[in-house]
């Protein structure tokens, strides 16, 4: 048993150096797309754009929670969008990097929510990956939160459920990829 422990240990352990570069990385990204989604932002996300809120909410997601919901100007839309900047920078710097964490993937899922019209397939691995790193410590190296904090950082490699769903929902992007393209049209 112990044997098997340790194998497992050894394959979704996670450095926190690394836990660190995802950290940071993925705030970068998260902020590129934030500011992509800026420009358009009349036309995506207020009710002058495309996708009216009562359309959403009577006919797609009548049981959908979305703080991009309150309002239909685009003004309001840039406070929520500047409120989520906010707390995509405080995960990019390890700011209280749970919590920045936690609010950052709601306000992100809210903003996808509010034109799905829009949605790739990165936004769902955003939001899925933003998840899970909830689950993780992000904050403990290279972070605001280390500097502050009197206690030692973490072992350097850390093995939790949060570190095994992590990889595991990378694997499992490329591994249904592949499934999928195992059929006749893909191979010929």
């Amino acid at each position: 048993m112990n044997n098997w422990k340790s194998k497992l240990r050894e394959l979704f352990g996670i450095d926190i150096r690394s836990l660190a570069l995802f950290r940071i990385g993925f705030a970068l990204v998260i902020l590129i797309d934030l500011f992509m989604r800026m420009q358009d932002l009349k036309a995506h996300y207020s009710d002058e754009g495309i996708i009216p809120r009562s359309f959403l909410i009577d006919t797609l997601y009548p049981w959908s929670v979305s703080i991009n919901f309150i309002a239909g100007t685009w003004q309001i839309q840039l406070v929520l969008f500047i409120l989520t900047i906010i707390f995509a920078t405080a995960l990019l710097v390890g700011y209280k990097t749970r919590l920045a964490t936690v609010l950052t993937w709601f306000f992100i899922v809210s903003i996808q929510l509010r034109n799905p019209i829009i949605d790739q397939g990165a936004d769902i691995v955003i939001k899925v990956l933003l998840f899970w790193s909830m689950f993780l410590p992000l904050g403990a190296y290279w972070s605001i939160d280390q500097h502050l904090s009197n206690e030692p950082p973490p072992a350097k490699q850390i093995f939790s459920a949060g570190t095994l769903a992590l990889l595991l929902q990378i694997c499992f992007i490329y591994w249904f990829s592949a499934l999928l393209k195992i059929d006749d049209t893909w191979i010929k």
